[in-house]
């Protein structure tokens, strides 16, 4: 909290919040951390941020403010500049009876309260709200160049009294429109989104980032604008205009201070008019290379060992949005040379690989993942790489290709390394055809890293430690929040990977038809290591939080 630490302690005893030796001990633990009291107390566990504030507004007479459903002016917004607003985590809320009503994790901050008088050029009252909700709230309604745009787009063609909307292919092409939707994404590659989803409600237009892998809310223009940002976006990605009924797909390229983007789009209609994604993929960045995806060392050993044999099926599994793709494209970028014809079929293309012969799906024209791979198999190939194995054809195909000498290389949706082999026999794979090519499966999800800047340690429950298998006493770390990090405690992902081997003794289990779970045991026993357990290693590293191990790991919680 942003309270000063020499009043904090005194105040909250008053309240009957926490007694003296509750204090004195956060006091010690503050020395030895450097932070302010208040977040010592949320981390020890003697207090909540909601605990505090309330406790304050109590004992001082303030009203305290849920921020999550707020909605601010604009004009509220442009009254306090945003610096100001950050450093002292103060945000503007309501003019009420000729007075700015401003929320503050601080009410104490005599000195922010007068700076903003002064600005604002009118009195101020104080209320008390969480730190961690004035940060969202700031991040919500605080994007400069975001806010400019849907601001400039409402001023650039409605009249104050006339507040109808335009015809969208007016709309689309209208500058400030134009600039609305180029800041946002520009705003997304600042904060290292890989989508934005840009969604109609009943009166609102509502723009959400995923940032490593959880959305976050950015902006909430108003619902008139949306015909000329959808149709700007369709324009771009080549959709029809015109067409509203029936989703569409399409992809356009942008420049964004010297990188290159490639934004694939996706148009949905729903109840309150169509909703939009955009995917940003990033051409300038070069794919990481197979020690940079989060490959333990001696994982990483066994796939490189796999992915160099002349021939064999090697799958990559997990869920949409895990990083299949990209592993497939390191293993490719690994194992690449001028005497090796690569090929693969993709759907869609994300990345342009050098000296890869890539094939995009086009079911339409009769080219799909069957027949393009039957045509691949006439090219004179040594490595195919299939985008994703979908139906029983497929699945056919590629594992005589990888009886006949070539090495195959795709994806499959399960949720665990495991399930594969149970999903390829339910398509219809024999499971001798299984056993006689396929070499490895590789799991994998992706991970949320701990924030650098407020990596902090703590001593996690008994309980806990016990039921997940590690040793008492074991420190763990977590991310405290921060600016840096959005308060989410988490900055950047990588991969969370197990990697099944196909030994003599799981090929007898396959053969034998035996549950996933018998040949999850005889893995174990010959040294497998479960995405869980690999997650509880990253963790004792302080890579991860063990909540996030849990959070992509829930479906192996007695998988250990």
């Amino acid at each position: 909290m942003a309270l000063k630490k020499k009043f904090l302690g005194e105040l909250l005893i008053e309240a009957g919040a926490i007694t003296k030796e509750q204090r004195d001990k956060a006091l010690k633990e503050q020395k030895r951390l450097g932070k302010r009291l208040g977040e010592v107390l949320v981390a020890m566990g003697i207090l909540t941020e909601d605990g505090i504030v309330q406790a304050l507004s109590r004992q001082l007479h303030v009203p305290f403010m849920e921020l999550k459903s707020a909605r601010i002016d604009s004009a509220l917004i442009d009254m306090v500049p945003e610096a100001l607003a950050r450093k002292h985590r103060v945000l503007p809320v309501e003019i009420k009876d000729g007075r700015l009503v401003l929320a503050m994790a601080d009410p104490l901050d005599i000195f922010a309260a007068d700076e903003i008088k002064r600005l604002a050029k009118m009195p101020v009252d104080t209320a008390v709200a969480t730190e961690s909700e004035i940060l969202k709230t700031l991040d919500k309604y605080y994007k400069g160049e975001m806010q400019e745009a849907f601001r400039a787009v409402e001023a650039g063609y409605y009249a104050e009294e006339e507040r109808a909307a335009p015809l969208a292919e007016a709309a689309a092409e209208d500058t400030p429109v134009v600039r609305l939707v180029n800041t946002t994404i520009s705003q997304a590659v600042k904060d290292r989104a890989s989508d934005i989803h840009i969604e109609p409600h009943a009166d609102v237009l509502r723009v959400r980032f995923r940032i490593d892998g959880m959305l976050h809310e950015v902006m909430t223009p108003p619902k008139h604008l949306h015909a000329g940002v959808i149709s700007r976006v369709k324009i771009l990605s080549g959709m029809d205009i015109a067409e509203k009924r029936v989703p569409q797909d399409g992809r356009f390229p942008i420049n964004i201070e010297g990188r290159q983007f490639d934004v694939r789009s996706s148009t949905l209609p729903t109840l309150y008019g169509e909703k939009v994604v955009m995917r940003l993929l990033e051409k300038t960045s070069g794919l990481p290379s197979l020690s940079e995806l989060g490959l333990e060392d001696e994982m990483l050993r066994q796939y490189h060992g796999i992915i160099s044999e002349p021939y064999g099926f090697i799958l990559a599994t997990g869920p949409t949005g895990c990083g299949k793709t990209t592993t497939m494209y390191s293993s490719l970028n690994n194992i690449s040379t001028l005497e090796k014809n690569i090929i693969t079929v993709e759907d869609p293309i994300e990345y342009n690989l050098k000296g890869i012969n890539q094939v995009q799906v086009n079911p339409k024209a009769g080219l799909t993942f069957a027949s393009g791979l039957r045509s691949i198999l006439r090219q004179d190939p040594d490595i195919i790489m299939i985008g994703e194995i979908r139906d029983l054809e497929t699945a056919a195909i590629a594992t005589h290709a990888a009886l006949t000498g070539h090495l195959v290389l795709s994806t499959l949706h399960t949720n665990e390394s495991i399930g594969a082999i149970a999903r390829l026999m339910d398509m219809g794979v024999e499971p001798f055809l299984i056993t006689s090519s396929l070499m490895g499966v590789l799991g994998q999800r992706l991970i949320r890293k701990i924030c650098p800047h407020c990596r902090e340690s703590y001593a996690a429950e008994p309980e806990m430690l016990k039921e997940l298998g590690i040793a008492a006493g074991a420190v763990l770390y977590r991310g405290g929040g921060c600016e840096e990090c959005r308060n989410t405690g988490y900055l950047g992902r990588e991969g969370l990977f197990e990697l099944l081997l196909i030994s003599e003794g799981v090929k007898r289990l396959i053969v034998e038809k035996a549950t996933a779970s018998n040949i999850k045991e005889e893995a174990i026993r010959e040294g497998f290591k479960t995405l869980r357990q690999e997650g509880i290693r990253k963790a004792l590293n302080g890579v991860t939080a063990l909540e996030e191990v849990m959070r992509v790991t829930p479906h192996m919680r007695h998988g250990r």
